[in-house]
């Protein structure tokens, strides 16, 4: 018969192996906090330093600005364009010209830039690459062929299925250039729209792209920058011609982003903009999950030709989340039937949970992400196993990032 003693529970020794397991706790915890939780305080404090700096923002008359040259990528349709070109031809930004590279044949393209042309004739130019490029990545082309025909200093690469949250976007991420000839390259961050996205696993996807972002974001906000994104970037026009624009990675679908950032971007010339009304959000509607899926399967390929240091501080942090919890249940095991290990495991882990959920909810508040509670804990174990199984599962896809496959 089962009896219970609160005496033998609380007053029964606990063993040296208990005390050293909570000790691990509290140092695995600690790496936890350092390795995947300190790019988030970055990005938080960057995009909170760099809001109240927005409102701030104007151009002398006679100051001398650096020309802009927005290049777009453009695939969506006419109507859909002219509320995109509406945003975007009317930013604060005094001087800038747009370049519309469209995806379509000549005839459609010719007749497109007619049209707008007519309608922005100062500063609006329309060209295109022929659907019948095979071999290639046609983003890639895409971009060559806009910033070829660019005449600023700078050049502004988005898309046009991005949406522009303000007039100030394009002022926001010219700024760091004016003035400072130290800064050449400009990463701005744009996420798809998590309105699009549906199912069971939403919320973790919204993680899953946040946690990737405050990464990349983190580690160029301290100095070392190794990726970008597209769809949101700025650089001296100059560095591309320098670098023979995509030629190292030709061979590839992808990399104009990461590996050319990579290439081109240090420690000391590289700035990031993430003020709220510098975010882009790209939309491609109910194909929001398999456009998800594609982008992360894209940047786990090329992050092969990274460097390592982000992926293994990112892996380590990892780990010790694992081995904190881990730690906890060993603790609270070997001590039985003493449960005061128990609950000082349950009490460590309960901090641990709650800082990083504080950190977390700041960091994707910055970035327009799902602000987590109950689930982050669960989601932030479960983060190196999914991505294990979805390296797996995409393993047979591997051909497809090359352009000659």
């Amino acid at each position: 018969m089962f009896s219970f003693n609160l005496a033998t529970i609380f007053e029964s020794d606990i063993s040296t192996t208990a005390w050293i397991c909570l000790i691990a706790l509290c140092v695995c915890a600690i790496f936890a906090i350092l390795a995947r939780f300190l790019p988030m305080i970055r990005v938080a404090r960057t995009a909170e330093s760099q809001t109240e700096e927005a409102d701030l923002v104007a151009f002398e008359p006679e100051e001398k600005l650096p020309k802009a040259s927005v290049i777009v990528y453009c695939f969506i349709n006419e109507d859909s364009l002219i509320d995109y070109l509406e945003v975007l031809m009317n930013q604060d930004y005094p001087d800038y010209e747009v370049i519309l590279v469209n995806e379509g044949s000549y005839d459609v393209s010719t007749s497109l830039a007619e049209r707008l042309q007519m309608k922005y004739p100062d500063r609006l130019y329309v060209t295109f690459i022929p659907p019948e490029s095979h071999n290639l990545s046609r983003r890639k082309l895409a971009l060559t062929v806009g910033i070829k025909a660019a005449h600023g200093d700078v050049v502004v690469t988005t898309a046009s299925n991005c949406l522009i949250p303000s007039q100030q976007w394009l002022s926001l991420m010219m700024q760091p250039f004016i003035g400072c000839d130290r800064t050449n390259v400009v990463l701005g961050y744009a996420h798809i729209n998590f309105e699009n996205l549906h199912g069971a696993g939403k919320w973790y996807k919204e993680f899953d792209a946040t946690l990737t972002a405050c990464q990349w974001l983190g580690a160029a906000i301290h100095h070392y920058p190794y990726r970008g994104d597209s769809f949101n970037l700025a650089y001296r026009k100059h560095l591309f011609f320098e670098q023979k624009g995509y030629s190292k990675s030709i061979h590839l679908m992808n990399g104009d982003d990461d590996l050319f950032i990579n290439d081109i971007s240090n420690g000391t010339n590289t700035d990031v903009m993430i003020a709220p009304d510098a975010i882009l959000t790209y939309d491609y509607g109910v194909a929001g999950n398999r456009i998800m899926s594609d982008l992360k399967e894209r940047y786990q390929f090329t992050s092969q030709m990274l460097p390592k240091m982000p992926f293994l501080r990112a892996g380590f942090g990892s780990a010790m989340q694992c081995l904190a919890t881990g730690f906890g249940i060993a603790a609270s095991i070997v001590s039985l039937p003493n449960i005061i290990p128990f609950l000082v495991a349950c009490g460590l882990l309960a901090i641990l949970n709650i800082f990083e959920i504080v950190i977390y909810r700041k960091a994707a508040r910055a970035l327009g992400s799902v602000c987590l509670w109950w689930a982050l804990p669960f989601f932030l174990l479960w983060h190196p196993i999914g991505n294990f199984i979805f390296k797996c599962k995409r393993r047979s896809h591997r051909k497809k990032n090359f352009t000659f496959a």
